[in-house]
């Protein structure tokens, strides 16, 4: 571990954050390093300051091999267990370790509290609220040093030796990279890599492969997709639950199912969300929750709609980062994990990720628990399932989860300004793990793993008989891919076939499919291209340069079966429609990101129902 001594008066040596390579190493090292930071008031001169990156002497070309082979190009996982590393990949996390260079890593030498504190503020979601987090993405690379002693001196300085371990711990359960059972980088390793992105990426595209990617792309339904959508009608979960007797969240004395809900405000009558039905006349969307705190990532609901999870939590906990919330009490409940909620099509259980997979019987949730460690009896954690996974259950069969390469999708906390990147490589592979309930618990089988050249951020259908995937263009998307899944019992798995059956072109996010699998759902950041979609005369009109400002992101839904598209909702400039999904009687949930007026707020519409009835 290598430190550097400040010496008061004179520093002999300033290293920047993100300097050029070559240069002298740093000296008067100690021999023995420091964790914790020095009192406010102390003298300079009585504490060192761990180096944030050591700089680099290797020529180009050494330097890009070696730094490609510790993100794991051709070798052992490292950044390679969740995402591609191609071209377009660490061009991206170039950008992103520029912007965390300029905006919060220009100190690299901190020496007071306050100088701490904007570089641990700098880093989070929303700067200032201190219950945002700290995703990745404001990190970029540097998420590959956040367990080195350069972080950990920083927290200390922050929030003082006592608060400082339990607010590190926060940082580096969200933020530091690599995830999994992925080997940690060292010191000397991240000095490679981050000296490689200093330089501007020197040589890629002679480490990285060209992994060319289609240039279009042409939409193509095969009749096996109606075919499908028939026998879901009345073989699906919403047939099977409403078959089953499940109670509808806000539901009760309801004639239909678009008479659910009522009790709560439509979006039409509040200021803030009288745009939102504009889209689509004739629906109704209903605001179920405001919540007090900013979420992570995707939020998801139970197939009855009462519990609603995302991650993050309102009080700030080093244990509990993610919330589940039941709509019938208006409660939340604290959950020891960090994001990637799921619910099983038939409200049998549900999981939150957290350094690995953590399922549990929904019945917990039933007993109106105070918080959720996961080692209450009815939860089981495991690593056979990888982030990012989506939740399937064959009726009569096995539960199923799917999990691949993805890309993080946290937008709304600032202007978002485009869909996430599809930057999966024509190596990508999904795992398929079947699971069976054991009557208390649910216990993963030995997993499948299937190639899909280019798919990522896939997810599985309530039935488990469908995939859906986006799939890479040059770091954008150009359509979303859907397969058949044909899985055969082999010994104690399964033989999987996987053939494509649908190609959509279009733009958007992860989506998800209805519980009569009719209906695909997904959000879409507003692009510089959109104007004329929504209706404006030209891309300055000024209505539409504010939404390109301030950013926004709308809903859309389609009929999987004629691929007809219709926009759900109308969002202001600073307002983000995100991830929405299906409840099993046909409403849409989803999450608003409201940065004009730092709100967020639980909705859901009714679109996929009154368009079934068109």
């Amino acid at each position: 571990m290598v430190l550097r001594r400040v010496l008061l008066g004179a520093i002999a040596v300033s290293l920047a954050a993100c300097g050029g390579g070559g240069g002298a190493n740093p000296v008067d090292a100690p021999d023995t390093p420091t964790d914790a930071a020095p009192p406010v008031d102390a003298p300079v001169d009585a504490f060192v300051i761990p180096v944030l990156r050591n700089p680099v002497a290797l020529p180009d070309d050494q330097l890009a091999t070696q730094a490609a082979a510790l993100l794991g190009q051709g070798g052992p996982m490292r950044c390679n267990q969740c995402h591609a590393i191609t071209r377009d990949r660490l061009r991206g996390w170039e950008t992103e370790s520029s912007a965390a260079v300029t905006n919060c890593l220009t100190n690299t030498m901190p020496m007071t509290q306050a100088e701490g504190t904007a570089i641990v503020d700098c880093l989070r979601a929303s700067p200032g609220v201190a219950t945002s987090g700290w995703p990745p993405d404001h990190l970029g690379i540097y998420a590959t040093a956040a367990r080195l002693d350069w972080f950990r001196y920083v927290f200390n300085l922050a929030f003082g030796t006592t608060d400082g371990p339990t607010q590190l711990a926060m940082f580096q359960a969200e933020a530091a990279m690599p995830r999994g059972a992925a080997t940690e980088y060292t010191q000397a390793e991240f000095d490679i890599v981050a000296e490689w992105f200093a330089r501007g990426l020197p040589m890629i595209d002679v480490v990285i492969p060209a992994d060319p990617p289609p240039t279009q792309c042409t939409t193509n339904i095969t009749s096996e997709v109606a075919t499908h959508v028939a026998t879901m009608a009345t073989q699906g979960w919403r047939a099977v639950n409403r078959g089953n007797g499940i109670l509808m969240f806000g539901c009760a004395g309801a004639a239909t199912a678009r008479d659910c809900l009522a009790t709560y405000p439509a979006a039409s009558d509040n200021a803030f969300s009288n745009t939102w039905e504009g889209a689509l006349p004739g629906q109704r969307i209903r605001v179920l929750r405001t919540n007090n705190y900013s979420s992570s990532y995707w939020t998801r609901s139970s197939a009855d709609g009462r519990y609603v999870s995302h991650g993050g939590a309102s009080v700030a906990s080093q244990t509990y980062r993610s919330t589940v919330i039941d709509l019938s009490r208006d409660a939340e409940i604290p959950a020891a994990a960090l994001y990637d909620p799921g619910f099983f099509a038939d409200n049998s259980g549900f999981v939150l990720q957290g350094g690995s997979a953590k399922f549990c019987e929904q019945s917990l949730l039933a007993t109106n628990p105070a918080m959720i460690n996961f080692n209450e009896p009815q939860c089981r954690t495991t690593t056979a399932v990888g982030l990012y996974q989506h939740l399937g259950a064959v009726h009569n069969g096995d539960y199923w989860t799917v999990d691949g390469q993805f890309t993080n999708d946290n937008g709304g906390h600032n202007a978002t300004l485009a869909d996430p990147s599809a930057t999966f490589s024509s190596t990508a592979t999904i795992d398929l793990t079947p699971m069976v309930h054991t009557g208390s618990q649910f216990v993963p089988k030995a997993g499948v793993r299937k190639s899909v050249t280019r798919e990522g951020d896939v997810i599985i259908s309530p039935s488990a008989r469908l995939l859906v995937s986006r799939v890479s263009a040059g770091g954008g998307q150009s359509l979303y891919l859907m397969r058949k899944i044909v899985a055969t019992p082999s010994g104690m798995t399964y033989d999987v076939q996987i053939p494509e059956i649908a190609r959509y072109c279009v733009r958007g996010a992860k989506p998800a499919i209805s519980f009569d699998e009719r209906w695909m759902v997904w959000h879409h950041y507003v692009e510089a291209n959109d104007w004329m979609a929504l209706g404006y005369a030209s891309a300055t009109d000024p209505a539409f340069v504010a939404l390109r400002t301030s950013g926004a992101a709308n809903l859309f839904v389609m009929d999987i079966a004629t691929g007809v598209i219709r926009r759900i909702t109308t969002m202001a400039p600073g307002q983000y429609a995100l991830y929405p999904h299906f409840r099993s009687d046909g409403w849409i949930y989803f999450l608003v990101r409201d940065s004009a007026n730092n709100r967020e707020y639980i909705a859901a519409s009714d679109a996929a129902l009154m368009l079934e009835t068109q």
